[in-house]
């Protein structure tokens, strides 16, 4: 059943081979004039002269642009502050962001912290003293699908000082990009690992909405389940050829449409792989990907109880398990299914095969436990600290 929702996502998509090569022009008629270029270090971004390329169309199109390079995986908020006060000290009245999720989150704080007078890190706690009439607008260049910031609510960064993460979400579409260019062939470059990572990461996206609270199924687990599939799909296409166009643009879309809240209207969503996951990077700067595909497995291990036939059903219609009287032994069968799928994804799915310490798993399910001041993390199954702390050993195979 779908329950009452008032959805809207304006951001306008141009998609397709050289679409970044209208940038110039779209923003320009969008009311730019002095573009912020936000990017990471890498030299991916500059992958066939793009970069040079969009400055150049910016240039063409009587804009000028000003450049903050230094965007890192797992961004951080002083980054942020840095390009808002070059931000400020050069008239910027427009942000391009040219990158995949980090980059992208970065792009949406400094809008947001251009229209407050205060520290930035502030938003990341209330929006209440933004002012959304001095919010620049805002297009993005995506080199990198994953997370879907491109076309969701919100954004997350995080505070080496103080090892949090935090999200901004603004009401409505404030925080939604206006303009997103999206080439396929912009993403050949990436290594397979960081593709696959991606891959892993907009899958979980719709997981987490799937698991919802409904108890009948109608078209929003139909489009899920469709979704989740050619995911799965097209991850292995990429896997075994990862020049493959045509499986490079069902992913960039992929992402967007698995974050963009289509599949997650009128209804609730559960969070708590993410929430947990997001401790993970702020203690030790694990890639966000990885922390999902740690977790999940555990958490749907530790969760599935409580609907044992929705989770029957993911098993049958996503991966194919035999229907079967005894449904928790096909719910069970799809958690393995998805736990494989995700080593088959060569993304590990315990602390020890990603590298993470386990000698902190009290304090990440402390700090996890009071994201929400003191309220459960979840949707699907209320999480509090004891549940919390049962799936990270779970993860971390610590009895």
């Amino acid at each position: 059943m779908l329950n009452d929702f008032d959805f809207c996502s304006y951001t306008h998509f141009v998609f397709g081979r050289d679409s970044e090569r209208k940038a110039g022009e779209m923003i320009a008629k969008d009311g730019g004039h002095t573009v912020l270029i936000i990017h990471g270090p890498g030299k991916h971004v500059n992958a066939n002269g793009m970069l040079d390329n969009v400055k150049s169309d910016i240039e063409a199109n009587g804009m000028k642009w000003v450049e903050y390079s230094d965007v890192k995986p797992n961004p951080d908020v002083k980054n942020v502050r840095e390009a808002i006060e070059l931000c400020r000290k050069s008239g910027v009245d427009y942000v391009l962001s040219i990158g995949g999720g980090s980059v992208i989150d970065s792009g949406k704080a400094v809008c947001a912290g251009l229209a407050y007078d205060g520290d930035v890190w502030d938003l990341f706690s209330t929006m209440n003293k933004c002012d959304p009439s001095r919010k620049p607008n805002h297009a993005v260049i995506l080199t990198s699908p994953a997370s879907g910031s491109e076309s969701g609510f919100g954004t997350m960064m995080g505070n080496e000082e103080t090892k949090q993460k935090k999200g901004m979400r603004g009401g409505g579409n404030f925080m939604r990009v206006n303009i997103c260019f999206m080439n396929p062939e912009l993403t050949m470059s990436l290594p397979i690992k960081q593709t696959l990572c991606g891959v892993v990461d907009m899958y979980s996206h719709i997981v987490e909405r799937y698991f919802s609270n409904v108890s009948t199924y109608g078209i929003i687990d139909y489009m899920s389940e469709g979704a989740m599939k050619a995911i799965k799909h097209f991850g292995y296409v990429l896997l075994n050829d990862p020049s493959n166009y045509e499986a490079r643009a069902e992913i960039m879309y992929a992402g967007s449409v698995a974050h963009n809240d289509t599949l997650g209207v009128g209804r609730g969503k559960d969070m708590g792989s993410h929430d947990i996951g997001h401790e993970i990077s702020a203690m030790y700067d694990t890639v966000h990907g990885i922390t999902i595909s740690v977790v999940m497995p555990s958490w749907m291990r530790h969760v599935y109880k409580t609907d044992v036939n929705r989770f029957a059903r993911y098993a049958e219609e996503v991966f194919g398990i035999p229907h079967s009287d005894d449904a928790e032994k096909t719910a069970l069968a799809g958690i393995d299914a998805t736990e494989k799928w995700f080593k088959d994804m060569l993304m590990p799915t315990n602390f020890k095969d990603a590298g993470i310490p386990t000698d902190s798993i009290e304090l990440l399910a402390k700090k996890a436990s009071m994201q929400r001041g003191g309220h459960p993390l979840g949707g699907f199954q209320p999480l509090y600290y004891d549940d919390i702390l049962a799936i990270l050993k779970a993860a971390a195979q610590i009895d």
